[in-house]
């Protein structure tokens, strides 16, 4: 969150968010995701790395995401079974 926090201050024009809800509960990942997606609509270009699933669903839900899955060593597009 402190990284985030500084992003936010810095103003990069991107940010690179390496499991940013790790350890929190769903209703600070959703805080987060939402802080996330507000930079985004800003014009800032965000690149989310995570294991949740329905962390990556709700960011779906609220922005046109392009969802990459690296599989057996590759870099494969998600389907819509995410």
């Amino acid at each position: 969150r402190a990284a985030l926090a500084r992003a936010v201050i810095m103003s990069p024009e991107v940010i690179l968010a390496d499991e940013p809800t790790g350890n929190v509960d769903w209703d600070m990942s959703l805080r987060l995701l939402q802080l996330l997606v507000e930079l985004n609509r800003m014009g800032k270009t965000i690149l989310i790395a995570t294991h949740d699933l329905n962390l990556i669903r709700a960011a779906k839900a609220q922005v046109s995401a392009r969802v990459l899955r690296i599989k057996d060593r590759r870099i494969q597009l998600a389907g819509a079974d995410l």
